[in-house]
């Protein structure tokens, strides 16, 4: 597969997901322009997890803002003329609680997170991506989206994800573009490390007895981007170790 010329965007480059996720482009030939704008919480930023030369045009900027986002799309086009894929991730606070416990500027920074983020992106990226004959689109949700007791914030937030994708991926398929999203279980990050006992349990509740890593979701996402997806669209594609399969 030849993707020397290819380029990707990926927001949240400094995230641990994020950087893997950009390492792994690079690997592969990609351009990598990746926004140093982290929306998640309670996960560390990940300094010298990718190389430098993991990202050939560091930006910064809010993507949650439709101006920021549009100019952040204009500096990659500028430099590098086209954008073939764009990897969204944008993990707000995780909010426990039922909805009777969630405040009004909990779910906004949820919402913001998770679902404007991607909107104000793709608004600046999808007329791109069809300028250039196409492209692929890859969002980074999480298996809370089939709905998970004590987290109806982040449940409803990832739920609303999935759609999303889905009608995207039906409105922009005439244009060749392909909109995925991933679907992610916990992730074995240094944050994680920290908490042994906590591993051992999340272990125990996966079928496949592991828990993944920062590359092992960079794989699966570099995958939907990859030519050997060109026929995948509107995919929600579990990475959890079997977690999310029914036990009954």
């Amino acid at each position: 597969m030849v993707t020397r010329s290819r380029v990707a965007l990926v927001t949240a480059a400094d995230s641990e997901v994020g950087a893997a996720v950009a390492a792994r482009f690079a690997q592969e030939g990609y351009r990598v322009a990746g926004c140093f704008a982290p929306l998640r919480y309670g996960e560390e930023a990940a300094a010298g997890t990718a190389p430098a030369s993991s990202v050939a045009l560091p930006l910064t900027g809010d993507v949650r803002d439709e101006a920021e986002a549009a100019t952040m799309v204009d500096e990659v086009i500028a430099r590098f003329g086209r954008i073939d894929a764009l990897v969204n991730y944008g993990a707000a606070r995780r909010v426990l609680g039922t909805i009777l416990e969630i405040a009004d500027e909990e779910f906004d920074e949820e919402m913001a997170a998770d679902l404007k983020s991607v909107i104000a992106l793709c608004r600046a990226a999808i007329p791109r991506m069809a300028d250039g004959g196409g492209g692929a689109i890859v969002n980074i949700s999480s298996i809370a989206a089939h709905g998970v007791k004590g987290r109806a914030l982040r449940s409803a937030s990832k739920a609303a994800l999935g759609a999303l994708t889905r009608a995207m991926a039906l409105d922009h398929a005439h244009q060749k573009i392909r909109v995925n999203a991933l679907l992610v279980g916990p992730t074995l990050t240094s944050d994680l490390l920290r908490r042994p006992e906590q591993i051992e349990r999340l272990k125990a509740e996966a079928p496949l007895g592991e828990l993944h890593t920062p590359d092992d979701v960079a794989a699966a996402i570099f995958f939907l981007a990859s030519d050997d997806a060109r026929l995948i669209t509107g995919v929600l594609l579990p990475v959890d170790a079997g977690r999310s399969l029914p036990t009954f």
